[in-house]
């Protein structure tokens, strides 16, 4: 026995070397990264390890805050992911918010910081606004980023309101023209705060050159003007005070000197920043309302002025940095697990269709990921994204055919390569745009046992991909298990294009906005089995091909046609049979043994559906937790239960379109 014991152990190892080989590295807030990595000497920085692990290692972190952007440099492999995961029993953060230091209390009660833009990791949160294909910012700037203090988010305001609101939202300097000497150029009239306006090749070697005469107007607030040497933006050569006139017809004209250094022939930047020596600070306290921030730009630095709830010399406000807190730059980072780590605090841009897909957590192209136990929230969009690659074509319209090209370049980039991932035990929340998303990436994936809720939930901005779970391409994908609730933008989940072959089962919808579920020009197969859907509205559908078996649905249903053709691939694949060439068609639904509280018949279906041994209950009759979704249904005594039957894919017929049968039904009888 130990003879044969020793055979196979040496037999693996010959199979598998770098099983055999593989290591574990540590990581923790008071390590070193000059380190070796052991656990008696670990490494100060994930990022470290992310740099030094390979297939069939495994990082352990310690407990501890860490403000990193993780970019995984190696891949693992099917027998052999990298594994990053929480030491036992610890709690493990990593940030993508930094904290904001040596705060100042101004006259009117407002405190204000200055932050450099070099301290930054990826982005610049004064000017970094969310933007990108289908979003919709409902007439306003929206940043990417935003301050937390004492772990709550603070409402962060635009600049625009310390504007003059006499100036109907317009700026509030109106600068007719800036002289440099006798050389009278013009401004351009009224300027938003933080505009640079260059000036190119000016002859500063005399004196009178060096004399800055700016021609100003103001209804009531006083700026500043700062004059940077263009070629070293660093360098102050003056500033000069403006004040307000009262009148915007009312002009007044402020003499600076420029130094001597400044003579030569330069180029010449000028940055005018509202308030200035003698700010008018009365308006100020009603414009910013307490536990609100405004990031205001500057030429190296940016101001944060707060209306806080508490001291920020005592609790110390951080300001949201990275656009990610674990995502690679490269694709194809394949076989990475996470585990039991909680991710927060990131500004990534909007998640489009089109282009790439950058999330608090993200896989960038790749394969085989596993993110189980994780805890993801505060994303200005995307949680966590299982996403396309980035090319060239990168938000290139809002428009059909440039997703069909999308399509057909990803088809040419590894399509069969990537997907298969794993999203178990996760709870993610408090994300602006999706809780989880992915343009193409997610085939073949399982997402199950997660909580997803509060994401696109009361935002001022929107557009599409808003959903707690935002799928196109689920092929063969299962989201099973899960609690998803009080999700704006469209609802819990959305599977937009090319769901072939998805199940949707076990879960609990309550107390989301527009649907439960939402199903977008999808030719199916579908099924939608054992599922709880309990918001106001349960489906909205333009699709064909679904199957509803054994649920409880309270919601109401919503069908729409829409002309669009859709991909079809070939069965449990992503070979393409036709990208723009199948029709949609409403309908070809089969409801079987549901509990309903609404009729789901219409007219609408340009294909014949099935209705067969479904439980009508009044919706008088069901009552929701709206903390937990726990739903208990009471039929009335004239409602008698049907006969339920079992249910198998040959039941649920064949489907018009698809060259692929049904997925073969679990869940097959609901229970009160």
């Amino acid at each position: 026995m130990v003879q044969k014991f020793m055979t196979v152990v040496f037999a693996a190892s010959v199979l598998s070397p770098s099983l055999a080989e593989a290591r574990e590295y540590f990581v923790s807030p008071g390590g070193d990264d000059a380190a070796d990595g052991s656990v008696a000497s670990p490494w100060r920085t994930i990022q470290r390890a992310a740099d030094a692990a390979k297939a069939g290692d495994t990082v352990t972190i310690r407990g501890g805050t860490y403000r990193e952007w993780v970019k995984p440099v190696n891949a693992g492999r099917e027998n052999a992911p990298i594994v990053y995961q929480a030491a036992k029993g610890e709690r493990v953060v990593v940030t993508g918010a930094d904290p904001v230091t040596g705060w100042t209390r101004r006259p009117d009660g407002l405190w204000m910081a200055k932050v450099r833009y070099d301290s930054f990791r990826g982005m610049n949160p004064f000017t970094d606004f969310i933007s990108g294909d289908w979003y919709e910012p409902y007439g306003k700037r929206h940043l990417r980023s935003w301050v937390i203090q004492g772990g709550k988010a603070l409402a962060t305001h635009p600049v625009e309101l310390f504007w003059d609101q006499n100036a109907h939202g317009r700026p509030i300097v109106n600068i007719d023209s800036v002289a440099f000497g006798p050389h009278r150029l013009k401004m351009g009239g009224r300027r938003r705060e933080y505009e640079r306006i260059r000036y190119d090749g000016l002859d500063l070697s005399t004196p009178e050159a060096r004399r800055v005469t700016f021609k100003t107007s103001s209804q009531s607030t006083d700026a500043v003007a700062y004059i940077y040497d263009a070629n070293s933006p660093t360098t102050l050569l003056s500033k000069a005070f403006l004040k307000a006139t009262g009148d915007w017809k009312k002009f007044h004209e402020t003499a600076v000197a420029l130094p001597d250094s400044a003579a030569g022939v330069k180029s010449v930047d000028v940055l005018v920043l509202f308030g200035g020596h003698s700010y008018k600070y009365d308006a100020a306290p009603k414009l910013l309302p307490l536990g609100s921030v405004a990031l205001i730009p500057g030429m190296v630095t940016g101001r944060i002025i707060a209306a806080f709830e508490q001291d920020p010399n005592v609790v110390t406000p951080e300001l949201v940095t990275r656009p990610a807190c674990f995502y690679p730059i490269e694709e194809h980072r394949d076989y990475i697990t996470l585990r039991g780590i909680v991710f927060q605090n990131a500004a990534p841009n909007w998640g489009t269709a089109n282009g790439e897909q950058v999330g608090v957590v993200g896989t960038h192209w790749s394969r085989g990921w596993v993110i189980e136990d994780c805890e993801v929230s505060g994303s200005s969009c995307d949680g966590i994204t299982l996403g396309k690659h980035g090319d060239e074509f990168d938000n290139a319209g809002p428009f059909v055919w440039c997703y069909y090209n999308t399509i057909r370049r990803a088809a040419s980039n590894g399509w069969e390569r990537v997907g298969h991932h794993v999203i178990r035990r996760c709870k993610v929340s408090e994300c602006g745009q999706s809780g989880i998303h992915s343009s193409l990436g997610a085939a073949f994936s399982t997402i199950e046992d997660c909580e997803i809720f509060h994401c696109n939930w009361k935002k001022g901005y929107g557009g599409a991909d808003m959903a707690g779970l935002k799928l196109l391409c689920s092929v063969d994908v299962t989201i099973r298990n899960n609690r998803i609730h009080h999700n704006g933008g469209y609802g819990g989940i959305w599977l937009d294009w090319m769901a072939q072959g998805a199940r949707v089962v076990g879960n609990r919808f309550w107390a989301n906005n527009w649907s439960d579920v939402f199903l977008e020009v999808d030719h199916g197969p579908i099924l939608v089995e054992g599922n709880d859907m309990l918001s106001p509205k349960a489906t909205f559908t333009c699709s064909q091909n679904v199957a509803f078996v054994g649920n409880r649905i309270l919601g109401k249903y919503q069908v729409q046609n829409d002309p669009r053709c859709t991909p079809v691939f070939k069965p449990h694949s992503v070979t393409l049979e036709s990208i723009d060439e199948v029709p949609c068609p409403n309908g070809a639904f089969v409801f079987i043994n549901n509990i309903l509280a609404v009729d789901p018949r219409n007219s609408k279906d340009l294909l014949p559906s099935r209705y067969e041994d479904n439980w009508m209950v009044p919706a008088a009759n069901w009552k929701v937790d709206d903390a937990t979704g726990a739903c208990k249904v009471t039929p009335p005594a004239d409602c008698p239960k049907p006969d339920f039957k079992p249910v198998d894919a040959r039941r649920l017929g064949k489907p018009v379109f698809v060259k692929q049968d049904f997925p073969e039904p679990s869940r097959q009888y609901p229970a009160l």
